[in-house]
């Protein structure tokens, strides 16, 4: 039997796994089995270990977009006329974009929505296009047109007095005697 134990250990240490190590022991000489140092490790095993623990990890959070690139991309959304993706940029930069010739529109575009965004925000013009409109400009421009619709409108109703006076008759008279079902 115990040629057999001999004989199965060197075959062992011959496959590399295992090595017999001779060890005192109480006055004795005992052969002890050890795992070699010299055994290739099992790379199928390591990179299933790896792919565990790359699993088990937390993944990062998405970092946000800054307003600039979020900008730049609402106004090339705007440009190719995706409305609900544009509704990020305010009616200034919406009437800069829409005041722009296709010519401007496609040197714009040719930008990363980082820059279009800071040009828009006006933190960085670009020297090849207009310089974009601030909402405070943008919104005196409306008050302006809003005030000469209005001016228009009132000229329109009181200019004309045989339009007004024709028109309080009719109304007169419909109130006097409401036209009938038939």
């Amino acid at each position: 039997m115990k040629g057999f134990f001999a004989a199965v250990g060197r075959m062992l240490a011959a496959m590399g796994r295992i090595t017999l190590v001779p060890i005192i022991e109480g006055g004795r000489l005992v052969w002890r089995a050890v795992r070699s140092a010299f055994v290739q490790p099992d790379p199928i095993a390591e990179a299933e270990a790896m792919v565990e623990a790359e699993a088990a990890e937390p993944t990062p959070a998405p970092v946000p977009p800054s307003p600039a690139e979020q900008w730049g991309r609402a106004a090339l959304a705007h440009l190719m006329g995706d409305e609900p993706e544009a509704a990020a940029i305010d009616d200034a930069a919406r009437a800069y974009l829409d005041g722009m010739t296709f010519a401007q529109q496609f040197a714009l575009s040719k930008h990363d929505n980082v820059v279009i965004g800071r040009h828009l925000l006006g933190e960085r013009h670009l020297d090849s296009l207009p310089r974009p409109m601030t909402p405070s400009e943008y919104r005196s421009m409306e008050a302006a047109r809003a005030a000469a619709a209005a001016a228009e409108a009132h000229r329109r109703l009181t200019g004309d007095e045989n339009k007004r006076s024709h028109f309080v008759a009719v109304l007169d008279e419909l109130i006097a005697e409401p036209p009938r079902a038939i």
